[in-house]
């Protein structure tokens, strides 16, 4: 969420730099715009990944911007998991 530390881990740098493979030499052929995306649970590491990725693509050359959407979420990430767990239409509920 806005505001976190991130506390990267070998493990995000290692799937970003294969992300960065993958999708490296595509990007650099296009003149268009890309959208990357990064899904996953609360706190698996998406925002991690997508900084490490930026830096990856910023010292290629390729400017990018990363938008996050945790605060899309009613409740923080451990208590938004319980929720999802018992029951999906909390998801994102903003009553």
């Amino acid at each position: 969420m806005i505001g976190d530390k991130l506390c990267i881990k070998d493990y995000h740098r290692k799937a970003a730099d294969e992300i960065f493979t993958m999708i490296k030499d595509e990007i650099e052929m296009k003149e268009n715009r890309y959208i990357i995306t990064i899904g996953g649970e609360s706190s698996s590491g998406k925002s991690e990944i997508s900084h490490e990725l930026s830096k990856l693509l910023n010292d290629a050359g390729i400017t990018t911007k990363i938008i996050q959407l945790d605060d899309y979420f009613v409740y923080p990430p451990k208590t938004n998991h319980k929720m999802r767990m018992k029951n999906l239409t909390h998801v994102g509920n903003r009553k």
